[in-house]
């Protein structure tokens, strides 16, 4: 991802991730490598309960138990000609029955990009995954009015 442009990290807001607590499935396993090896297996959609504090702002990406983003920020992606594969995810919370959708990500293909220029998914030494994304897609985030989310620049050569 060398070029002119700077360079993001795409994190959630620290502030919001401590506002709620999404509630595992089974059916979804939490380790990233047994993600991706069972995701074809998986069904189409799912659905998880979640306890979520009154200022919790759904943000559009969540990475603390599954790799979750929004239909705005997978609309960037297809955008981008990013070839992304998920399944759909219904968060319903457990106290007003409010309900958003998510899309759960398959991050093997994008681990191992080597062509994309505008997003990549890497693996750091502690195995969790973190997005890079380049100025154009940042910008395009931004653009659509993306919520809960921070970019970072990312200092070293990517």
């Amino acid at each position: 991802m060398k070029g002119n442009l700077p360079y993001f990290y795409i994190k959630e807001n620290f502030e919001n991730t401590r506002g709620i607590r999404i509630y595992t499935s089974e059916n979804i396993p939490r380790n990233i490598d047994a993600l991706n090896e069972r995701f074809y297996e998986m069904p189409r959609e799912f659905v998880l309960e979640i306890e979520k504090t009154k200022d919790f702002i759904f943000p559009d990406l969540m990475m603390n138990v599954y790799h979750l983003i929004s239909e705005r920020f997978r609309e960037v992606l297809l955008l981008f000609d990013i070839e992304n594969f998920t399944k759909r995810v219904i968060l319903i919370d457990k106290d007003s029955g409010e309900m958003k959708n998510y899309y759960l990500l398959y991050t093997q293909n994008l681990l191992n990009a080597d062509f994309n220029n505008f997003f990549r998914t890497v693996r750091e030494e502690n195995e969790n995954i973190r997005f890079i994304v380049n100025l154009d897609f940042a910008e395009s985030l931004i653009r659509r009015g993306v919520k809960g989310i921070e970019f970072v620049e990312v200092e070293e050569s990517v």
